[in-house]
């Protein structure tokens, strides 16, 4: 539960509570930081096996149709693993069985459109449930594959909704793909009657006062769920001179966030209709912030120092450490080398030139990535390069 109890609201009757985990909804983190510790994640030098799996119902119906897709998926990981020495290829082929078995065996499909496993000598060591569907895919790494979970942390935001009325309120939360009441909110405020006179004033001046205070109350249980886990946007409905007042209440950090246009939900609005809601709000905020980088991409035009365009260059800004934004086309690709020291490099001897043992890398862009993500930087992905000027990875800068 919440833990905002009926001592705290003694004029407020709490109709729901908000259960992290149900049957229909699993409560599921993902954190920018959450995504480093999987790429930092350190081994005894045998690989590490990474499976995205889309486990969508509307598309994948039965669980033997996604478990098909998974056995396709498992294939690929153990035929990737041939080129590699008999105790890697051992250690992959135990991971396979072991995300085979527990698929099968262990995985509840309620409420996940998308599953990813990481897998280690025969064990799985973390693993991601979401409500949005991944790609499938799988790789076979020295580290964990994270870009489609930075492509989910691009889309990703905590939003609210809040359905007020003078005598009723509803408050629900949304973060990747899941939508759940947070809770749900009665007073006492009376009914209107017909009696005219001083009784009748009197009468009114008490349906404000307990309208007022049912508004305060569910205010600071929303600035309270707020200080727990911050919103990026909250969406206010209700009849609009409720939702006017309503807004003034609210905690200046709140206000910052509540977006300016409206929207019409009855208060007996059913979670599946909230996020029909929450996903057109998610959307808007994604494309403002693609517009916004976007726009700071372009104004860097023709300066070095603060944009970095095409793979060698993007290649030392990551050695250098200056990645602020990194722009990257899915599926984007190219092989390179690796120094001692851990400097990228496109050509064998330009990662010689750093000193030391060099190594190729099979994927150039994978790693500049990784190393993105290890420095804090922001990842955006996009389809194609038409938006990046045909390049298929472009970066901002810092300092």
């Amino acid at each position: 539960m919440n833990g905002h109890g009926d001592a705290q609201l003694p004029r407020l009757r709490q109709l729901r509570g908000w259960v992290s985990q149900s049957e229909e909804e699993k409560d599921v983190e993902v954190t920018a930081a959450e995504v480093r510790k999987l790429v930092d994640y350190e081994t005894d030098g045998s690989p590490i096996t990474s499976v995205y799996l889309n486990t969508d119902g509307a598309r994948y119906p039965r669980p033997a149709d996604y478990e098909a897709r998974l056995e396709g998926l498992l294939r690929d990981v153990r035929g990737t693993a041939s080129g590699l020495d008999h105790a890697a290829r051992e250690a992959v082929a135990a991971d396979a069985e072991r995300i085979r078995r527990w698929v099968r065996e262990d995985f509840d499909r309620a409420g996940v459109k998308g599953l990813a496993l990481f897998a280690h000598d025969g064990d799985i060591f973390d693993s991601v449930q979401v409500g949005v569907p991944f790609r499938n895919l799988a790789r076979v790494n020295s580290t964990a594959y994270v870009v489609p979970l930075q492509a989910l942390l691009g889309r990703s935001h905590r939003i609210g909704l809040v359905i007020i009325e003078r005598d009723k309120a509803r408050i629900f939360r949304y973060l990747l793909g899941h939508a759940q009441e947070y809770l749900g909110l009665a007073s006492d405020v009376h009914g209107q009657h017909s009696q005219g006179g001083w009784s009748q004033a009197r009468f009114s001046r008490g349906i404000e006062h307990d309208t007022l205070h049912h508004m305060k109350d569910t205010a600071e249980v929303l600035r309270k769920a707020h200080e727990d886990e911050a919103f990026d946007a909250l969406v206010l409905a209700g009849p609009q001179a409720e939702v006017a007042e309503f807004e003034k209440l609210l905690h200046p950090y709140l206000q910052k966030v509540v977006r300016s246009s409206r929207v019409s939900l009855p208060v007996d609005v059913t979670v599946e209709q909230a996020r029909d809601t929450f996903t057109s709000v998610e959307q808007e905020l994604v494309s403002s912030r693609r517009r916004e980088l976007l726009a700071r991409l372009e104004a860097a035009k023709g300066q070095a120092e603060k944009a970095a365009r095409g793979i060698r260059h993007v290649v030392e800004a990551v050695n250098a450490k200056r990645v602020d934004t990194l722009f990257v086309v899915e599926g984007a690709g190219n092989p390179g080398w690796r120094s001692v020291s851990g400097a990228l490099a496109l050509h064998k001897s330009e990662a010689e030139a750093y000193g030391g043992l060099v190594e190729p890398v099979d994927d150039l862009v994978d790693e500049c990535i990784e190393a993105a993500v290890r420095m804090g930087a922001h990842i955006e992905l996009f389809r194609d390069s038409s938006r990046l000027d045909g390049h298929p990875v472009v970066a901002l800068l810092r300092f």
